[in-house]
């Protein structure tokens, strides 16, 4: 039986590209499996109205993840310096660090799998020779 595919972002039963299955998509198939008991087992995909939606939201959270591990990490470096303990400091600013982590983890958005054909198909579009600027020759 196939699985009816599911937009993330509309909610929409459209089909489109599929979305890895990582981690956080994981933990929450298994917590509504097991814990809610309302596993609704769609396969979630991102349909082509919402791709371009999808594109600056996964670059948002790209950007915020880097930005959040960066900071707990300055965060994480200012105490080992400034502490008298460095063990314990260490332990705090690890802690830190994942808790920064997991902040960034709010604005989530799961990579998509995108098939051969595509790749070749954009391969063959950087290929092409760039278009000269100008006039255009009669």
């Amino acid at each position: 039986m196939q699985k009816e595919e599911r937009c993330i972002l509309c909610g929409a039963a459209r089909p489109g590209l599929a979305v890895r299955e990582d981690f956080v998509i994981g933990s929450i198939r298994w917590f509504k499996r097991n814990v809610t008991h309302n596993e609704k087992g769609y396969s979630i995909v991102v349909c082509r109205e919402c791709y371009p939606k999808y594109k600056k939201a996964l670059a948002s959270y790209r950007r915020k993840q880097v930005a959040y591990v960066a900071i707990g990490i300055i965060f994480m470096a200012l105490l080992i310096v400034l502490s008298q303990d460095k063990f314990l400091a260490a332990l705090s600013g690890i802690a830190i660090v994942a808790f920064m982590y997991l902040l960034s983890l709010l604005s989530y958005m799961p990579s998509v799998s995108i098939p051969e054909s595509a790749h070749a198909a954009a391969e063959n579009v950087k290929k092409r020779a760039p278009r000269r600027k100008g006039r255009i020759a009669r």
